[in-house]
């Protein structure tokens, strides 16, 4: 291979890879977009996560989205406990994305800290992580977390996207599984 098609080819490789997350922090919330997009770029380039993601199901023939495509929603008084029931996360980096999942959908907390996530550890009554500090950076290498605006001076973040789909999935049963002592 030439210099002048393995340049091209890295620039087409770059230029797929631009537009790829750009796709995938499109429905961010704005605040949150510009703080993503680097972490996504950057893990499409390393190949640390897939860069196909499926695209939502096209409506029926009738305009509507059939029932069992239509968003997860959870019921208002739905309690920590009942959820991880339903979920069964069987991994640290799970019980995380499922702990944002929960805050954001039952909770209404767009952002959590660490002390909101090791609560709901306190509420289920399971053992936390030896090191929790990296359960969440597994969980940002997922791109399944991301950093989010530091509140009252504490680091928080948010779920991603991804991140929701990854917990649906599991509610689901469509999940990957993984043997992963996270």
């Amino acid at each position: 291979m030439t210099q002048h098609s393995e340049l091209s080819a890295r620039a087409a490789l770059m230029d797929e890879a631009l537009r790829e997350a750009s796709r995938l922090v499109e429905n961010l919330h704005e605040k949150y977009r510009e703080q993503a997009f680097p972490i996504v770029l950057q893990g499409l380039i390393d190949g640390s996560f897939a860069t196909t993601v499926p695209l939502p199901p096209a409506p029926g023939q009738n305009g509507e989205i059939s029932q069992d495509t239509a968003p997860l929603r959870l019921q208002p008084n739905l309690s920590v406990n009942e959820f991880f029931r339903m979920v069964n996360p069987t991994t640290h980096v799970d019980r995380f994305v499922c702990a944002a999942y929960y805050l954001l959908h039952v909770g209404q907390m767009e952002q959590f800290s660490m002390i909101d996530i090791l609560d709901i550890y306190g509420k289920l009554r399971i053992k936390k992580p030896q090191n929790p500090s990296d359960t969440l950076n597994k969980c940002i290498r997922k791109v399944h977390i991301i950093d989010a605006t530091a509140i009252n001076g504490q680091k928080s973040w948010v779920i991603t996207p991804s991140g929701e789909k990854y917990v649906e999935d599991l509610l689901n049963g469509s999940a990957p599984t993984k043997n992963s002592a996270d």
